[in-house]
């Protein structure tokens, strides 16, 4: 029997969630084809198959989220029998402990349990071993209280809030299906291990005729508040901005740039490169100039990267992606021009695979198009710094004592205090100007 794992898609993502399943239990799968889908933060992917065989179990529901790692389904011949323990419904994660872990190798059995989406009201913040301890015994991390750092929820909150109530166990997915038809958990007897109220329990209560289904909560009725379920990637998205703000130290830098120059050098450019392109350009040659910028924390130590991999932020319907173009110091204006090109498409058309999105060292953010003039953002981890730029237009300057009209554009750069000092951040931005204003490119 194989086991399929939550893949690892590059080293700052930690956990990810299942978008769909392309197979049924039952149905065969050939190495290479491609098995399920997966949300990161920055991307849905379709990932494939390792290995040839029959889809024997799906231990992991689409849209929770879990551990990088995690087993989430087997895959074997027909006739195979499954793990001792395996449990009987695809809602239930295989490393939950009991039988099911004995079956695993021994680093496989310290894998956090699955997280479930927080309960409708709130967000929930909470550490993997709370989230792992209130799976264990049943507890909805959204009832209890966080003491930890901007409210986050211990595994110490979660065992007080157990010692106060009796908690019932109940399965994420039959939560959520008792959120939604308006049924008491409290009332339902559970036929799972120990007593776990199933989904199989909450659709057996709901198709009772006794019972009426709770519509819909209307948009008026609820004061015209309209409540949009968080998708997998706005939760991780929301996860990742805390982290970096709370854990980086952010100082901005603006400066003013005239652009005069830059429309000059573009408009005798045959490829015609986007503003953006300019500003991508112009960041690698500072960076050369400057690269204490291109480094990130590690903890006991400052790194600074040889290459730099600039992250292009796009704006998605449903969030921010950032992918990469790699070993930007290698290539031209127009190099940089037509990659750009088909990093943006492939993020907006879903098609980035996993390279296409790892490995930044320095961010570029550009609102200029949506008619920004100005912003700070913040630092896409592990970057050290992220270059927001803002709206170019035409603005009155002061030059030799008159009044003219320039074309300027702003750009602010975001820092981490721990690792890039003010000064290198005030040099930086000055070459870059410097070029900006130049047209050198």
């Amino acid at each position: 029997m194989h086991e399929i794992k939550m893949p690892q898609m590059g080293q700052s993502v930690e956990e990810a969630s299942i978008v769909a399943w392309f197979k049924k239990e039952g149905e065969r799968v050939e190495a290479g084809e491609p098995l399920f889908s997966i949300q990161t933060d920055k991307a849905e992917v379709e990932c494939e198959s390792p290995v040839s065989g029959v889809l024997r179990k799906i231990l992991l529901d689409p849209d929770v989220i879990v551990p990088v790692m995690t087993v989430i389904a087997l895959v074997g011949e027909p006739d195979e029998p499954l793990p001792t323990g395996v449990p009987p419904c695809a809602n239930v994660p295989l490393a939950l402990g009991g039988k099911v872990a004995e079956t695993l190798p021994a680093e496989q059995r310290s894998v956090a349990p699955r997280i479930a989406p927080p309960e409708a009201g709130r967000p929930v913040f909470a550490s993997p071993r709370a989230r792992g301890k209130a799976e264990e015994i049943g507890i909805d991390l959204a009832m209890v209280r966080g003491s930890g750092p901007l409210g986050r929820v211990t595994e110490a909150d979660v065992l007080a809030y157990a010692g106060s109530v009796s908690a019932k166990r109940v399965t994420p997915t039959a939560r959520r299906m008792a959120q939604a038809a308006g049924v008491n958990i409290a009332s339902v007897e559970g036929t799972g291990v120990r007593g776990k109220v199933t989904k199989a329990d909450i659709a057996a209560v709901v198709s009772r005729p006794d019972v009426v289904q709770k519509p819909t909560p209307d948009v008026k009725a609820a004061g015209g508040v309209k409540r949009i379920p968080l998708t997998p990637m706005r939760r991780i998205i929301a996860k990742r901005m805390s982290e970096s703000k709370s854990s980086a130290p952010h100082y901005y830098m603006t400066v003013e740039t005239d652009m005069t120059a830059a429309k000059e050098f573009r408009a005798k450019t045959p490829y015609k490169p986007s503003f953006n392109d300019l500003v991508l350009r112009g960041t690698v040659l500072a960076i050369r100039d400057y690269p204490g910028v291109n480094a990130r924390w590690a903890v006991d130590a400052i790194e600074q990267v040889e290459d730099i991999n600039l992250g292009v932020a796009v704006a998605l319907p449903g969030g921010l992606i950032v992918p990469v173009l790699k070993q930007a110091q290698d290539m031209s204006l127009e190099e940089i021009c037509n990659a750009c090109k088909v990093l943006v498409e492939k993020a907006r058309t879903g098609k980035l695979l996993p390279d296409d999105f790892t490995g930044n060292t320095f961010t570029v953010s550009n609102l200029g198009p949506f008619g920004v003039d100005n912003f700070t953002a913040i630092i896409n981890q592990p970057d050290s710094a992220i270059l927001a730029v803002g709206l170019m237009k035409d603005r009155p300057v002061a030059i030799d004592g008159g009044l003219c009209i320039r074309p300027i554009m702003k750009m602010t750069l975001s820092s981490d205090h721990r690792v890039i000092d003010g000064a290198l951040a005030a040099q930086f931005m000055a070459r870059l100007k410097e070029i900006m204003e130049a047209g050198q490119f």
